[in-house]
């Protein structure tokens, strides 16, 4: 892929590169790259042609060299001593070629590697070496998977390997430029390959009963040379990298027994014979184009470190143009990141949420972190005075990583569309006098930058300095709402309760009378007045909280007070009822408790209920109904009737609960037949 691209111009231009690597350390080329503004990147340089890469779980970089050694960055810093060295034929784009660690690295020390071996006939190996330290133990490799033999054609090798959630060892195979070996289970060529840790193939590989001794580890078909592939961490979810031919570049979604189609088709595709990539561009040399894509990996570190916006979205480059973009699976589009990179051949994110990129043009792996500044308001706004009518313009500046966001604040609660770094008010009126304006300005960085506030001045008709508060209470509670509003003289208040004036309500503070549950959700709000002019507060809301409900049990016990809905027995229950009138015949019981009125905008899906097993498997109950009883000497009761679950064991004690407005009763409990 890095010395065979797409046309006879890539062809020989990577070849060239590749001569100069061999020949003089001193021909690379060491630069970086543009990044997005708060994104800075390091270096660590003195790789000779590197192919691959893969960080291991104590956190050193082990990056592959197509002359077969293999290369350790330990603390930001290349080992002298490669952990291993292999002999590999280099030629054209063989050689070492990928690197992965054992899901269980930490006990068994198990490293596996991708490479093609220099004795003929000429072919790629996988094998699995055992780390000691920073060096592999002498004589420790085990062969696992000898792949098919190569023709005189150099390219076309693939190589990246790396195990899946499933603890199976996935390997990327090139068809070796001929384009039938993609089609055929009579070879490993133009695969993905699936093996056992060991070297064993799968019983469940989608080809285990149709294909043959080693063909049986084919996992999905149809690709031309799949260079790089990776798993999103916590999904599972794979994208495998396929470089095309004369047309388009695919990022395919990794699905067993796939056929991508190649050599009949490159880029999306309508045959329902061939899964259709899930994104591909064009060749050519700029921002979007180029003709080798090379690393790929999902962003969904341990730690994140980059914005938000970045998060679940996929990293991938193109050898050729240099550049790297993100991909958004959700949309199904891609977007610019950095570009000016030397033939990036590979990528990771790393635990600590920083993203790796390996350049083969520079020799060089370089780690990227964002590392922006936080806003800083360097001009604050002014106080603005106006007559009724007019506008006034508040304006701001500040300094930080690009891009700044601007929301401007009146009395500290955010404008809609006041986002820029000026503000003009709409025509001003009397009730605006004295209102204070400020601007926020954030990027990534936390803290905002808070403006200071300048004030309007129009006139002196009321205006309010301290809103309500929103207030919670008890059942039975009284709440107080309270205002501050300054203006002229004299001020009048007048108190409103869902925007209706409350007789008698007329100083800055109220309180209501003992309250009920259909109090909750009510909005209070002062309209405060005076000869000039009228100011509104902002509404507060009163919650009122109810106790929580309770399941009727027996004196004494925690058994329900329950009874079949149709025959009206007690328990056992059975699930089912040839009394019951339903088409289902399902059993319907009824509940009886406390605490569950419901309100006017409710019904009885407000109220759900749980069951549980003896061995506390939980089960959802469905809620048919909660009415009140009446004509028991209290209104304080409802009774629920509730279908039991089709998949309830029998002969157990079950207990079932009720949750409403996400408080949860008692657990009662009764019996099944």
């Amino acid at each position: 892929m890095f010395k065979n691209h797409l046309s006879l111009h890539c062809l020989k231009l990577s070849f060239w590169l590749a001569l100069t690597f061999v020949l003089s350390g001193s021909f690379l080329s060491v630069r970086s790259a543009t990044l997005p503004s708060g994104f800075v990147e390091t270096q660590i340089s003195g790789l000779s042609s590197p192919t691959a890469m893969e960080i291991a779980p104590d956190g050193r970089i082990f990056v592959c060299q197509q002359g077969g050694s293999l290369r350790v960055i330990k603390n930001g810093a290349l080992l002298s001593t490669p952990f291993l060295s292999l002999s590999v034929d280099p030629a054209g784009e063989r050689g070492l070629l990928g690197v992965a660690f054992d899901p269980n690295f930490a006990n068994n020390n198990f490293i596996y590697v991708y490479y093609t071996v220099p004795i003929n006939p000429r072919h790629n190996r996988v094998s699995r070496f055992t780390a000691n330290g920073d060096v592999a133990v002498a004589g420790s490799e085990l062969i696992l998977l000898e792949l098919d033999n190569l023709t005189g054609a150099t390219n076309h090798n693939g190589g990246a390997i790396h195990f899946g959630p499933d603890g199976k060892l996935y390997i990327a195979v090139g068809e070796n430029a001929t384009s039938s070996n993609s089609q055929t289970l009579n070879n490993m060529l133009g695969k993905v390959l699936r093996i056992n840790a060991d070297g064993s193939i799968p019983t469940d590989n989608p080809f285990f009963g149709t294909a043959t001794g080693n063909n049986r580890s084919i996992w999905a078909l149809g690709l031309r040379n799949p260079f790089t592939f990776t798993f999103q961490p916590g999904t599972g979810r794979l994208f495998i990298n396929d470089v095309g031919q004369n047309t388009w570049e695919e990022i395919n979604d990794g699905i067993a027994g796939s056929n991508y189609g190649w050599p009949t088709t490159e880029g999306t595709t309508s045959n329902p014979l061939f899964r259709s990539p899930l994104f591909s561009y064009g060749h050519g040399n700029g921002p979007t184009v180029g003709c080798a894509i090379a690393g790929g990996a999902f962003y969904n570190p341990t730690t994140v470190q980059f914005p938000q916006t970045y998060v679940g979205k996929y990293f991938f480059a193109d050898l050729c143009s240099g550049w790297i973009r993100v991909f958004d699976p959700a949309m199904g589009t891609a977007s610019g990141f950095a570009t000016g990179i030397n033939q990036p051949v590979d990528l990771k994110v790393a635990s600590d949420g920083s993203l790796y990129y390996l350049s083969i043009g520079s020799g060089a792996v370089f780690r990227v972190r964002f590392s922006p500044t936080a806003p800083v308001i360097t001009t604050n706004p002014s106080n603005q005075t106006v007559a009724e009518g007019q506008t006034a313009t508040f304006t701001v500046v500040a300094s930080g990583t690009a891009p700044l966001s601007y929301q401007w604040q009146r009395n500290q609660v955010d404008i809609n569309g006041a986002n820029s770094a000026s503000y003009t008010t709409p025509p001003t009126v009397l009730s605006e006098n004295g209102a204070k304006f400020r601007c926020v300005v954030t990027n990534a960085v936390a803290p905002a930058a808070i403006s200071t506030e300048a004030t309007l001045t129009v006139n002196l008709p009321p205006a309010i300095t301290a809103h309500p508060g929103n207030q919670t209470v008890a059942l039975g509670q009284t709440a107080m709402f309270t205002v501050s509003a300054s203006g002229s003289a004299t001020l009048n208040f007048q108190w409103q309760r869902n925007q209706v004036n409350i007789n008698g309500a007329t100083t800055s503070s109220y309180t209501t009378p003992a309250t009920v549950l259909t109090d909750t959700g009510s909005k209070y709000r002062c309209v405060v007045t005076n000869a000039v002019g009228n100011a509104t507060s902002n509404e507060a809301t009163l919650t009122v909280n109810a106790p929580p409900p309770v399941i009727i049990t027996e004196e004494g016990t925690v058994s329900a007070i329950i009874f079949d809905s149709v025959t009206m027995m007690r328990d056992p229950f059975s699930l089912s009822d040839i009394w019951n009138f339903s088409q289902d015949q399902r059993t319907r019981l009824i509940l009886f408790g406390q605490n569950l009125e419901l309100l006017p905008s409710e019904n009885s899906s407000a109220v759900t209920a749980t069951a549980e097993d003896a061995q506390m498997n939980l089960y959802p109950v469905q809620v048919e109904s909660v009415a009140k009883m009446l004509g028991f000497g209290s209104d304080t009761y409802s009774q629920v009737v509730v279908r039991l679950p089709d998949n309830l064991p029998a002969g157990q004690t079950i207990r079932i609960s009720l949750t409403l407005r996400g408080q949860t009763s008692n657990k009662a409990q009764f019996k099944m037949k």
